[in-house]
């Protein structure tokens, strides 16, 4: 061990603490001279200890262990450019690693490269590890620069010759397709006619293998001022001749070197591309890059023609075989294109590395760029060094869904990597897993222990970092620090590039207090922000991206396997704001708790059992989740001990988290976007949820809000959306489409139907809602609102929808507002479960006199029993103003294999099955008009349960329930009455006589009908329903029967004995409603709906993590009025005039009453150049009588 010696005075320590920059000190000692060192100047494989205060000015070799104690430190000299190996960097007893601070950030470049495989670090603890310890200090505050921002124009890739930007692409030209799957290179030569224009002189595809002569001859053909471009097609493959080589040589140097690039390009897949104009050396541009890295080569000359090689990584999956190339011929717009960004980019420079989102449903559209000069470049614009290949979308849909693509700065000056084996070492125990993809996955990691000093990291870029073979060592890691130590200032981690992480990014582990701000991380195995043990409280997660998460081994957590999150957070004491997930193999952002706080953070008391679901989160607000596999942004479900997990989250914020019995609070949960995750953009579950201003598009589930795991306790609202079935974001269309689809890859999973606002449970209630784009096509149902698919859940037909705002027309052909299926007739409804036999809602229309109520049930002839009933065929829905509600059974059903048959007394024919696995049931009438029985098919439950579902003061529902002929048999009710036994109803002798109205017997009288076995009971609603009500019954209860039945198991169907013939009875034609259902809303939302623009960022208070106060902002003084942008002024919409009363529309000749209606439209001028909309209905209805 090598230490280092010298006396500090005290004088010297007063300068030291206030020096503005740590380079600057007095007293610290060069690492250059040789004097520094006592022991002799360390050597290459040396462990050092520092117990002084060490300026490194010059690169020291590779080292093995670094040890910073005892009041020892480094820091470096920005005016070089230095680098720093060792295989361990310790930080502990007052020792220090300073690279800048905050006042003097560090301007200067500098590597910390960590150093060795598993096998050499078999033993440590912390492994290939900047570890800070007890009374350790770390410093990393590198040169501010802008993180990520978002693009505010459409970056597209090329799109043809009519866009003039153009003269050759490849892409377009029949050339792309001459032998596209040789080995080998591309090789075209341009000449210039005498408009000065590129034209293509000569174009062939050479494998070297048995071709190298013949590329030999294209080199040497090219004239002074022709323009060569090459690139390699899938691989470089070469033979014995060197021709090419040589020739390629001479056309730049004159001569065969033997060292030119294209010489040395490996023939493992690398990449490589190149262009010059021969006879001018400014021209020349040659790239080469290892396997599934694109390469590029660009030149342009003065006249400002542009041309550009490049040889393009593929799909993984597809390994070498997707590499391809292209070559174009254009304008700098063409070659350079320009973006366009929200923030003020003038920190990024040439040569700076950028990613542009996806902002398509396939993840895998990321794209890396190199920034490149720009001269008349506006603040917020900045050019690449090529054509994107994908579509990066760039606008704000209507004002409130943001679809603008991130775009993250990559690169750093202040480097901290992990050097690594060129393949997965076999020592890892992990090559054989696929998510490893073959590489070696024990990167480097810095770690903070608890008693820490100080760490600030910010402005730095961690490369081939996090070890995915091993627990507990992630890119930069908080490991149970709990609270800081008085002393000590707010910790953050802010502005860093996290990427090519083989295990996470930020991890925060029995830490509190932590600031974690507008950190990238990209291209990530497992979680990428992540709270570990749901035993971290009043951190800060602010501002910051993930992108491209990938899954890991599901060593280090199960779900990292299966579902993983850009962000994973576990405990609701903590703020949450302004993160983006942009794409991964999992789901977004997803919020999910354990039922206490797991080991070892439980040892410490956190949070007692069940307190995190009852406890509200702190903030959760503008958080956007795109281009994921599976959901967007998940708040639901709950962590198990196994670090799994499992339904449901049960969560109901209390006014004491810790008593179960306090006050319940609103869940209050605002401005989330979610586009283009495959199967759900937004899933949030709990109780009393508030919900709003919300915009969702492109899913197969664009939102869901419900109270799983809490039905018939508590229920939410979601209200001030937007919520847009297929965008005009159409991405990369799938092959037969004019737009990518959600699952794309089977049949069975194209015709999945999509629906952007998914109810499911509740009944949850919805208003203020702004629906647009869903125009119906021959291949899958699409529709703004539809249940839950494959669900064996109940669902309440009391789902409210007041102020559903339509920009559309519903009409067959056209727009579609609800949609439900059968399975065996309509495609992509090929489920089994219960759940698909109930469907609708109520749908509330205001009038002049209040409200209308129309309700939407299944159009089957057992729920479609009304005498209103009005089926739209579009939709598989019927309509209603008759009450409706639901019929609910819960029994032991399941276990006896038994399933359970309703059946519509007054049309036998009319019956549906159940399997009853949950207390689900029919949709049933509530006017008393129509009555149903029950029968059990198989051995009966010794106990069944049946409630009904929506029923209100005035209502009734009489059901008849088949029991064993003779049987013994117990009831009971607990609402209205609380009747324990039999003996506490009262029993009639005929159905007139149940029948019957009775204010005192009503709900406590029953009839048995000892010749059939049929038990029959009359429902009556006890209490008024409030609309906005939570619970599906007034009060939150329902009126009940629990029938018990002695020697259970015995036969209980009724229905030969019951009905006889008249199950065979023909069901009648069901009358239909095809007419058009005008717009309710405008072609745009109404302000305020949505969650709007995502950025910039309009919630941070003062500048975290610093010693700056809060300063508001104030205007200067207005500049003169600018000339008008447009010659005409803003013209106000105006409404046509009413159109007469339409005749009476009535569902069925046997109803009596129906309704009238007549429109209007705000086309009497449509508003125009910003004018304001029409105010008022545009349609208007009023009831009418034909009898």
């Amino acid at each position: 061990m090598y230490s280092v010696h010298v006396f500090l005075y005290v004088a010297c320590m007063l300068i030291c603490v206030y020096a503005d920059c740590p380079h600057e000190r007095t007293g610290l000692k060069r690492r250059s001279v040789p004097s520094t060192w006592s022991s002799g100047t360390p050597s290459e494989g040396d462990s050092i200890e520092i117990i002084e205060n060490i300026l490194m000015d010059i690169s020291p070799p590779a080292l093995k262990d670094i040890k910073l104690l005892n009041g020892g430190s480094l820091t470096f000299l920005p005016d070089v450019k230095l680098t720093l190996k060792a295989a361990n960097i310790y930080i502990s007893q007052d020792g220090t690693l300073e690279i800048g601070s905050e006042d003097c950030p560090y301007m200067g470049k500098l590597t910390i490269t960590l150093t060795g495989n598993r096998e050499l670090h078999q033993g440590e603890k912390h492994p290939k590890a900047i570890l800070v310890e007890a009374g350790g200090t770390l410093e990393i505050h590198g040169e501010p620069r802008l993180p990520w921002t978002k693009i505010t124009k459409t970056l597209s890739p090329p799109d043809g010759y009519d866009s003039g930007n153009y003269f050759y692409n490849h892409e377009f030209e029949e050339n792309q397709n001459t032998n596209e799957f040789w080995s080998g290179v591309v090789a075209y030569t341009f000449m210039f006619d005498n408009n000065g224009e590129p034209t293509v002189k000569e174009f062939d595809v050479y494998l070297l293998q048995w071709h190298n002569d013949k590329l030999a001859g294209h080199i040497n053909r090219v004239k002074d001022g022709e323009v060569l471009m090459m690139a390699s097609q899938i691989q470089i493959e070469s033979g014995t001749s060197t021709a090419a080589y040589d020739a390629f040589e001479r056309l730049l140097y004159g001569e065969v070197t033997g060292s030119s690039i294209f010489r040395s390009v490996k023939q493992d897949g690398s990449t490589w591309a190149f262009v010059y104009q021969k006879g001018n050396p400014d021209s020349y541009s040659e790239e080469t890059n290892p396997f599934g890295t694109t390469s590029r080569a660009t030149f342009c000359t003065l006249a400002g023609v542009c041309f550009m090689a490049e040889a393009r990584k593929g799909d993984p999956a597809w390994g070498i075989w997707d590499q391809q190339d292209n070559f174009i011929v254009g304008n700098i717009d063409a070659i350079y294109p320009l973006a366009e960004t929200t923030d003020e980019v003038t920190t990024w420079r040439e040569g700076d590395r950028v990613i542009f989102a996806s902002t398509d449903y396939d993840w895998n559209q990321a794209e890396e760029r190199k920034v490149v000069s720009c001269e008349d470049c506006e603040s917020n614009q900045f050019r690449i060094d090529g054509p994107a290949k994908y579509v990066h979308y760039g606008k704000v849909l209507h004002g409130a869904l943001d679809m603008r693509a991130e775009v993250l700065l990559l690169n750093r000056d202040v480097v901290i990597q992990g050097e690594m084996d060129e393949t997965c070492p076999a020592f890892n125990g992990n090559c054989e897993d696929e998510t490893v993809r073959g590489l070696d996955t024990f990167g480097a990691h810095v770690k903070v222990l608890k008693d820490y000093a100080n760490v600030h990291i910010e402005n730095a870029e961690f490369y081939n970092v996090g070890q995915q073979t091993d627990l507990g060592r992630y890119p930069i890691h908080f490991h149970m620090t709990l609270d800081k130590v008085p002393d000590a200032t707010v910790s953050y981690i802010r502005g860093n590039s996290i990427h090519n992480s083989f295990a996470r990014c930020i991890t925060i582990h029995g830490s509190h207090g932590i600031e974690v701000i507008d950190n990238t991380c990209y291209n990530h195995m497992g979680h990428g922000y992540f709270l570990e043990d749901g035993g971290e409280e009043n951190n800060l997660l602010d501002g910051n991206l993930a992108m491209t998460t990938r899954k890991g081994t599901g060593t280090l957590e199960p779900v990292d396997k299966t579902r993983p999150a850009g962000f994973w957070l576990t405990n609701p004491n903590n703020r949450f704001r302004n993160n983006v997930a942009a794409g991964g193999e999992g789901t977004g952002v997803w919020v999910l708790y354990p039922d206490e706080p797991l080991p070892p953070s439980r040892s410490h008391h956190i949070m007692e059992k069940f307190e995190a679901k009852r406890t509200m989160i702190q903030q959760f607000e503008n958080h956007v989740a795109h281009s994921n596999l599976l959901f967007g942004i998940m708040i639901g479900d709950r962590e198990t001990e196994e670090r799994d997990v499992h339904c449901c989250n049960e969560w109901q914020p209390r006014a004491d988290p810790k008593d179960e019995n306090s006050t319940p609070l609103d869940i209050i949960l605002f401005k989330m976007t979610g586009y283009k995750n495959r199967f759900t953009n937004i899933w949030i579950e709990g109780g009393l949820l508030n919900v709003s201003h919300i915009s969702v598009a492109d899913s197969l589930n664009g939102i869901f809000v419900t109270n799983e795991g809490q039905q018939d306790i508590f229920a939410g609202r979601l209200s001030h959306a937007v919520i847009i079935g297929e965008s005009e974001n159409k991405g990369v269309p799938t092959e037969g489409f004019t737009r990518s689809l959600p699952f794309p890859w089977t049949e069975e999973w194209r015709i999945h139907p999509q629906s952007a606002l998914t109810m499911w449970k509740g009944p949850t209630q919805y208003s203020d809602i702004w629906f647009d784009g869903f125009t119906t096509n021959s291949v899958y149902d699409i529709a703004a609102i539809a249940k839950k698919r494959e669900s064996p859940y109940p669902f309440s037909v009391t789902t409210p929808f007041r102020n559903a705002l339509f920009a559309f027309d519903d009409e067959e052909g056209g727009g579609r507002i609800a949609m439900s299926g059968v399975r065996g007739v309509d495609a992509g409804w090929d489920f089994k479960e219960d759940g698909e036999l109930v469907s609708g809602f109520t749908y509330y229309v205001e009038t002049p006199e209040g409200e209308d109520k129309f309700y939407f049930v299944k159009p089957d002839h057992l729920s479609a029993a009304a005498a209103d009933c009005a089926v739209r065929p579009s939709w598989r829905l019927a309509l209603y103003t008759t009450k409706y509600g639901n019929l609910r059974v819960l029994g032991g059903f399941e276990a006896l294999s038994t399933r359970g048959i309703f059946v519509r007394d007054d049309l036998p024919s009319a019956q549906f099955e159940f399997e009853l696995k949950k207390d689900t049931g029919p949709q049933v009438v509530l006017d008393g008009s129509r009555t149903y029985t029950f029968h059990s098919l198989g051995q009966m439950p010794d106990w069944i349960r049946f409630s009904a579902d929506g029923i209100e003061t005035g209502d009734s529902l009489r059901i008849g329930i088949c029991t064993p002929l003779g049987a013994a048999f117990e009831l009971q009710t607990f609402y209205p009455n609380f009747f324990w036994t039999v003996s506490q109803f009262t029993r009639v002798n005929s159905l007139a006589e149940l029948d019957k109205p009775d204010p005192i017997l009503d709900g406590k009288k029953f009839y048995l009908d000892e010749t059939t076995g049929m038990l029959y009971y009359k429902f009556v609603g006890a209490t008024t329903r409030d609309p906005k009500e939570a619970a599906t019954c007034g009060g939150g209860k329902c009126p009940e029967l629990i029938l018990k039945v002695q020697g259970s198991g015995q036969n209980a169907d009724c229905r030969e004995r019951l009905y006889g013939t008249k199950m065979n009875m023909e069901k009648p034609a069901l009358q239909t409603y095809t007419d058009v259902i005008p717009a309710t809303g405008g072609p745009t939302p109404p302000t305020g709906y949505g969650a709007g623009p995502t950025k910039p960022f309009l919630n941070r208070g003062p500048v975290v993590g610093t010693n700056l106060e809060k300063v508001d902002g104030g205007y200067g003084q207005w500049s003169g009025w600018s000339k008008c942008s447009v010659t005409c002024g803003a013209i106000d919409g105006g409404f046509t005039d009413w159109t007469k009363w339409s005749s009476c529309k009535v569902f069925n000749k046997a109803f009596c009453s129906g309704f009238s209606k007549r429109t209007r439209k705000c086309s009497n001028p449509k508003p125009t150049y910003g004018g304001k909309s029409c105010t008022g209905a545009t349609q208007e209805i009023e009831p009418c009588d034909v009898c």
